[in-house]
């Protein structure tokens, strides 16, 4: 079984007439802005690096200078204000929903409450998030990743799954696409037959892909982790909502409370360019310190690396961070990612870098994975339990 962005459920926000018709007004926007985008590099060789050149002496060479011949020129001024407003846009129609339709939600809530796909929610007293969680409202999120009003406050989860979908829509990535079935088709065809027992989602968000991996694999115990209350509370009605058994834990994931060797396969999606550089190396070491000899750990994210990018790319990519509340973007677009595999402990041929395809869109997955071998140097074991 395959959850896509097609799934739908009884907690998820219901837009009528007229909001669904606004939404889909800000995903053509944001289409037609994402297929004027490459006119950005055109005007750059055509212009701006030319007027560089003759006020500097030299052509631009850096993202810097990039930077400064690009923010002078029309083409990119007008492409990177519309494209603040359309995701501006995007969050006031997406959250409109929201709001008119949270009774709604919360009495459907209430009929899943008592879990009766069995999954289960921890959330911990007095939690001290890590600061990486607060550097910004991410992506320009209404109220933050972080925000909470207590008790059964939902809204922080329903805006990211809302949201994500008109986003990812306006990205030309279609409602078939299946972030965690990308990464399990991949998984099965490097471990042939493959059944993992237990299953660790980190940073889980609104636990789109932790549902996921509890559909494809039924038979496993699937836990998932996340610093942020409202997602968490989202995350579990919605699977509970879609009948799916899931243990979600308010923990960082850079310390979590299991045990070691603890997991056959851990995973994380779209995570690593939302902490910084050193929360990056611990959430590694926490997930290969709770994988088990024989286990698979894989991590997951946007397509900004595993090709040889030119230097006008990453600079594009960048725009990310100083327009879109993506304070860690840089880091991960600069980030080694293998090397700081091996510096966990990974060996460096128990690690493969890669790309996986979109299972409906234009682009592929950037993918790391890291193999821990068992007591007789065999890799993969644990998922064949």
């Amino acid at each position: 079984m395959i959850i896509d962005r097609t799934a739908t459920h009884d907690i998820m926000a219901r837009p009528n007439h007229d909001e669904a018709a606004r939404t889909q007004y800000v995903v053509q926007l944001k289409r037609r802005l994402t297929q004027l985008q490459p006119g950005n590099e055109k005007v750059f060789k055509a212009r701006a690096a030319k007027r560089h050149e003759a006020t500097t002496g030299q052509q631009p060479q850096s993202q810097a200078e990039i930077g400064e011949a690009m923010a002078v020129d029309p083409y990119y001024q007008l492409w990177s204000a519309l494209s603040c407003s359309a995701q501006e846009l995007m969050w006031n129609s997406v959250e409109e929903t929201v709001q008119r339709d949270l009774p709604r939600m919360q009495q459907a809530a209430a009929q899943f409450r008592n879990a009766p796909a069995g999954g289960t929610l921890s959330l911990a007293r007095d939690f001290d998030a890590p600061g990486d969680a607060f550097a910004a409202h991410i992506h320009g999120q209404p109220g933050g990743y972080m925000r909470d009003a207590g008790e059964d406050d939902i809204i922080a989860g329903a805006l990211y799954e809302s949201g994500g979908n008109a986003f990812s829509a306006g990205t030309g990535i279609g409602s078939r696409d299946s972030k965690s079935a990308a990464v399990i088709d991949f998984l099965e065809e490097r471990y042939a037959t493959m059944r993992p027992m237990r299953i660790l989602d980190l940073a889980c968000s609104a636990g789109g892909a932790s549902v996921g991996y509890a559909a494809r694999f039924p038979d496993a115990e699937v836990h998932a982790v996340d610093v942020a209350p409202a997602m968490l509370r989202y995350a579990h009605l919605r699977a509970e909502a879609m009948g799916l058994k899931v243990h979600f834990h308010q923990m960082d994931a850079a310390r979590m409370d299991f045990e070691d060797e603890s997991f056959d396969l851990v995973i994380s999606h779209n995570m690593m360019h939302e902490v910084s550089r050193p929360m990056l190396g611990r959430i590694f070491a926490e997930a290969r310190r709770v994988l088990k000899p024989g286990g698979v750990v894989v991590h997951q994210d946007v397509p900004v690396k595993g090709a040889d990018f030119s230097e006008f790319e990453k600079f594009m990519f960048a725009w990310q961070t100083k327009n879109n509340n993506e304070p860690f973007w840089d880091d991960f677009l600069n980030a080694d990612v293998p090397a700081v595999m091996r510096e966990i402990g990974f060996a460096g041929d128990e690690v493969v870098e890669t790309t996986v395809k979109m299972r409906d869109g234009p682009r592929s997955w950037y993918l790391v994975l890291g193999e821990k071998p068992d007591a007789s140097g065999q890799r993969g074991t644990a998922l064949k339990s």
